[in-house]
């Protein structure tokens, strides 16, 4: 079991500068934690940090790009120096690629990869040994519903999601004993700006208007947010946020494979 109380805990949390990641810094701020809002657009970084700090909390604002593995080991090192050792980790930077495989390029492919699976990765290599060294943490990755949806236009996406799943799973086992706990949550559709940080390829590039309306359609960034907090207080598993993404993690999963067959062909 992980050792971390909400209160006067310092979280880390990436892509923190709108979408999940805004509200996860709010939530947590609420919650009475020192919050680190890790963001490529410094601006949003800092309009996140000015948010939680209006809660009455300290909040600070940094700048990465979580796939720059070396660039994300100097954070933590800064961040250590400057504020002192993290106690939890959200590793919810994302983005996306939209379309048939084909339609798109190994550089997608590389892009979307970097960010998606190798950001956590590069989080977890950072933060981790400082974790369990001290024997106390938690780490927090976000992942999809994606990771057990298939779906014939967003095979790189879904790949990494599932990657996130299966690296959150072998992780919490690892380092349980060690007192961190590792937590990987699933949301479904959200409604947050990945609309405009996803890649349009092939046929799907005359659909960005359409996804884009379905995404405003979707759940409030807080409904995520109020599961990650969960995780640190519980230290849960796996969450699926949403009721489409519960229904599939608990029924598609071990559907018949020409089931998931016909989801992975449904047209979106």
């Amino acid at each position: 079991m992980s050792k971390v109380r909400l209160k006067g805990a310092r979280v880390a949390i990436t892509g923190a500068g709108s979408g999940i990641g805004a509200a996860a810094a709010l939530r947590f701020a609420k919650a009475g934690t020192e919050v680190i809002a890790v963001d490529i657009d410094g601006t949003s970084a800092e309009e996140s940090a000015v948010a939680c700090r209006a809660l009455g909390v300290e909040a600070h604002a940094y700048v990465c790009d979580v796939a720059d593995a070396t660039a994300v080991h100097d954070l933590a090192d800064q961040i250590e120096r400057d504020r002192g050792p993290v106690d939890v980790l959200v590793n919810n930077a994302g983005v996306g690629i939209a379309g048939p495989l084909l339609d798109s390029s190994l550089e997608d492919w590389e892009w979307l990869r970097s960010i998606n699976l190798d950001g956590v990765a590069h989080g977890c290599y950072a933060f981790g040994p400082g974790m369990v060294e001290r024997g106390r943490g938690q780490v927090v990755n976000i992942a999809s519903g994606a990771a057990y949806i298939p779906q014939r236009n967003m095979a790189a996406y879904c790949a990494t999601k599932a990657a996130v799943v299966m690296l959150s799973q072998c992780l919490r086992a690892d380092w349980r004993p060690h007192g961190v706990g590792v937590s990987v949550v699933c949301p479904g559709v959200i409604d947050t700006p990945i609309a405009s940080a996803t890649r349009y390829r092939g046929a799907m590039t005359a659909r960005q208007g359409r996804a884009e309306k379905a995404l405003g359609l979707g759940h409030s960034p807080d409904l995520v947010a109020k599961a990650i907090v969960d995780c640190v207080r519980k230290n849960r598993d796996v969450v699926p946020v949403g009721l489409e993404s519960t229904l599939a993690y608990k029924l598609l999963r071990g559907a018949p494979q020409p089931i998931q067959g016909l989801v992975a062909r449904a047209p979106i």
